[in-house]
């Protein structure tokens, strides 16, 4: 065994401990090798068995989120060799729910840097280990956690797999039973309640915590998300402000508070309150996106590249960030042109080549950055064969989402290719009918191209957007719903245009709500759903639809229980 560099021995000592550590799953994420291997073993003397070892951020996520590896305990040193943290690493882990909930995650880091990482974790590991780590203090803090995991387990298995019903039951048995772990219940209690739609119930609950712990936050935090899902924004705003007064490094409870401010169209404090939060964690991937949009929304596009350049700065590598945010990037650094945005699309360029080469689905992002800092160089050869590259890729893809389709829009202009612009045009303009957003985005791409044909041609195209919902809207109106559900859906099979797509969702969701759920339109919902996602992800109204669909899956799960019961 290599020698330790604090010179110890890990030992097998494990008597009087409950953990079966012979039974668990490990995995070891520390790119120094000596510390690696004294973990490895440190564990393997504490009877594990089961112990893999990852080197690097990008190791860890192959294995766990791309190989669908489940490991029943994380160690993780918080100082990565590759430009990304074990911090960055849980919350994407986190995040994307890559991981059961009721796997233990404990965060190795140094004394020097403890301070700084325990105050920016906003998901927070289930423990710390400060370096020097010795043996026994390794034994009681996997201890300690396993056994505090092992109680809230069942509760936590149960939300995981969506019986929020079944984990809120029991949750109340543990409590009843005097579970030493109370609150972390009360807590799992308020997250299923609002998982189910019960926002009333949930406030009820929430407010009696903070009737009994005056100052918990993320109590108070609770019964401010359920205000806002009822739609109390201004008693919402009210327990936020308050709340992030009291607790300024409690920066989910600003996070709201911002949701708010856009809920009441108030976008520029919107961006304010989410500047302020970037600073204080730049590496919250999740914000940049938010940024951006507000940001776009009042035509601020320095503070959206801003944005942009911050998520692709600490997000190397990372899932989070899609093909699509490198075209939306991309697109922005062109309408600023000059020195700078060529340095960042090459920048971007090398980024794309060390973490994302090989991948199919940024094929055409890698085409995109090159012919945008071809454009920015005016070097007409190099945008040709960029050009033709991002032809190719755009072709061998099944769907493409609008931010691609929007690049491929600002490239034909570019380049002069006006069969293919128009042709773009007409189905981003179809697609975003309603959203008056989007089609100014979309009118800004087409600035100085042949104005009067494509101001006619986006006429057309929102009328026959207009024209194809008409007839399934009257039919709604004169009381048929289920013949307008029809029709939607056969709209939606000729027609896959994005407001089509919404309509027949929406449409959709009220049959069911008024009639209970039904296995061809519930697949039908699905499928226009996942469409979208593709599509336009960060669609308010698809956000909607995917909480209407929660709502009926829960009401349909209550159904097959009560019918089982009878």
């Amino acid at each position: 065994m290599a020698e330790s560099p604090f010179n110890f021995k890990p030992t097998a000592a494990t008597a009087g401990y409950g953990c079966p550590f012979d039974k668990l799953r490990y995995m070891v994420i520390e790119d120094s090798n000596t510390m690696r291997l004294w973990l490895r073993n440190a564990l393997a003397e504490m009877g594990g068995k089961k112990i893999d070892t990852a080197t690097s951020y990008g190791d860890a996520i192959n294995r766990i989120k791309n190989r669908g590896e489940v490991y029943d305990v994380v160690l993780c040193d918080y100082v990565l060799s590759d430009s990304r943290d074990g911090q960055q690493l849980l919350e994407e882990i986190r995040r994307t729910r890559s991981l059961p909930s009721a796997s233990i995650w404990l965060m190795i880091t140094g004394e020097n840097t403890y301070e700084q990482v325990f105050s920016a974790a906003e998901l927070a590991p289930d423990d710390y280990l400060l370096k020097p780590v010795s043996p026994k203090i390794l034994l009681d803090r996997l201890e300690k956690a396993w056994v505090r995991k092992q109680a809230l387990k069942p509760a936590m298995d149960l939300y995981d797999d969506g019986k929020y019903a079944e984990c809120i039951a029991a949750c109340k048995e543990a409590i009843e039973a005097g579970s030493t772990y109370k609150l972390d219940m009360q807590r799992q209690i308020g997250e299923a309640m609002l998982a189910q739609g019960h926002f009333q119930e949930a406030h009820a609950h929430y407010e009696s915590i903070v009737a009994e712990f005056p100052r918990l936050p993320w109590a108070r935090l609770g019964a401010a998300r359920a205000y806002f899902m009822l739609e109390r924004h201004d008693e919402a705003q009210e327990l936020l402000e308050q709340l992030a007064l009291e607790n300024p490094d409690f920066l989910h409870a600003q996070d709201w508070l911002a949701k708010v401010h856009e809920k009441k169209g108030d976008l520029e404090t919107t961006k304010q309150l989410l500047n302020e939060l970037i600073e204080k964690n730049p590496k919250a991937l999740h914000r940049h996106r938010e940024i951006v949009r507000a940001a776009v929304a009042t035509g601020d596009e320095q503070t959206a590249r801003k944005a942009y350049e911050l998520m692709h700065t600490h997000g190397k590598g990372s899932s989070f960030v899609q093909p699509s945010d490198f075209c939306a990037y991309a697109t922005l650094l062109v309408k600023q042109g000059g020195n700078e945005a060529s340095e960042k699309l090459a920048t971007l360029n090398k980024q794309m080549v060390d973490f994302h080469h090989g991948k199919p689905e940024f094929n055409f992002a890698g085409a995109m950055l090159k012919f945008s800092r071809a454009g920015v160089l005016k070097d007409d050869g190099a945008m040709k064969q960029a050009y033709k590259s991002m032809q190719a890729a755009m072709g061998d893809m099944l769907e493409t989402d609008n931010e691609q389709r929007m690049a491929m829009l600002q490239a034909a202009v570019a380049v002069g290719d006006e069969p293919l612009a128009a042709d773009l045009a007409r189905g981003l303009y179809a697609d975003f009918h309603g959203n008056d957003q989007m089609l100014d985005r979309v009118d800004s791409l087409l600035t100085g191209t042949a104005g009067a044909q494509f101001k006619q041609l986006k006429a057309e195209a929102l009328k026959e957007v207009e024209d194809l919902n008409r007839r399934a809207i009257n039919i709604a109106k004169g009381g048929k719903l289920r013949e307008a559900v029809d029709e939607f859906i056969r709209l939606a099979e000729h027609h896959p245009i994005l407001a089509i797509m919404l309509n027949a969702s929406v449409a959709i969701v009220k049959w069911m709500e008024e009639n209970g759920p039904e296995p061809y339109l519930t697949n039908k919902l699905e499928q226009y759903i996942q469409f979208m996602k593709k599509r336009d992800p960060a669609n308010p109204k698809l956000a909607m639809i995917i909480e209407a669909q929660s709502l009926l899956d829960l009401k349909r799960g209550k159904g097959k229980a009560t019918a089982g019961e009878s």
